[in-house]
């Protein structure tokens, strides 16, 4: 008799403790701490149907928002700035490398900006205006710099975009890059660097690359006072060999638009410092985040 009623709290105990977290989870979805075995249980026993534990382990940073469209726009996680005035704005655009795509784990605090859609925001990943919901360049370049000016980021890469159809007058690739920067300039605001991570959509297919990069980063740029600085990448590594050709196109396009070496390696970083033979991983950004803004650090201080 004991036994039995001994079992039957503990089934009684099982049973509330079983609800209480049916409870937790179905009203505070957002502060679910996804991991891979402890959310995986739980939907099965619950039947709480959620794949955030897998989307947390891809990388996405609020695993819990289904975000779709062709740029990150999720405003309710960011702190919303005063857009500054007479400040500096950097670029940040390409493929997939540069946009939100990358995996990591680490926040990068800064005290720089990430202007979308009218507004400024505090920067962090993923960057608002970039393609995909996972980690970003950006914050980690910005953590990094050692000027005391707070700069602009528009971020505004888009995943597998090749340069023949960033390079279309009037599409939305050229457009929104010229938008955000017509409003930013009504403050004053000017175009200081332009950081171009772009090519794995090219590889074996570069012949008019130069071109067509040469047409979208004229029409970008051409209602700036100063030509801004181009920090572009060798860049063409996915899932396949390195395209050599398009390396020396990179590279003679640096020549072309600098008088200074604004020319940066990711090429030479392979499967460690990449999560998925393409995409780069906490390593890959530190290495690439430390190359570009040594760069920005030296031409800061000239």
């Amino acid at each position: 008799m004991k036994l039995l009623k001994k079992k039957k709290s503990i089934f009684i105990f099982f049973f509330m403790f079983l609800a209480f977290l049916f409870f937790i989870l179905t009203t505070h979805k957002s502060n679910i701490i996804c991991s891979k075995y402890g959310d995986f249980v739980f939907d099965k026993l619950l039947n709480f149907s959620s794949d955030c534990y897998e989307r947390r382990l891809k990388g996405v940073i609020y695993p819990l928002e289904k975000f779709l469209g062709p740029r990150y726009n999720v405003v309710k996680n960011k702190k919303s700035l005063k857009c500054p005035s007479n400040s500096p704005i950097i670029i940040l655009t390409g493929q997939s490398n540069a946009a939100n795509f990358l995996r990591n784990y680490k926040e990068f605090s800064n005290y720089h900006f990430n202007y979308f859609d009218g507004n400024c925001y505090e920067l962090s990943s993923p960057t608002l205006g970039a393609e995909g919901e996972m980690s970003s360049l950006a914050p980690a370049i910005a953590k990094k710099i050692i000027s005391k000016d707070k700069f602009i980021f528009i971020t505004s890469g888009r995943g597998g975009i090749p340069i023949q159809d960033a390079s279309i007058i009037g599409d939305d690739f050229i457009k929104y890059n010229i938008d955000a920067l017509n409003f930013l300039r009504t403050n004053k605001n000017f175009l200081k660097y332009f950081i171009w991570i772009h090519g794995e959509a090219n590889n074996g297919n570069s012949s008019d690359y130069m071109t067509k990069f040469e047409r979208m980063f004229k029409y970008i740029t051409k209602t700036n006072q100063n030509v801004p600085f181009l920090i572009i990448t060798e860049t063409s590594v996915c899932n396949n060999s390195r395209d050599k050709n398009l390396n020396t196109i990179q590279k003679k396009i640096s020549k072309k638009f600098t008088n200074l070496s604004t020319i940066i390696q990711t090429d030479d970083l392979l499967t460690e410092y990449r999560y998925d033979n393409c995409h780069f991983n906490e390593m890959g950004i530190d290495k690439i985040s430390d190359r570009i803004s040594k760069l920005i650090n030296d031409l800061e201080s000239e």
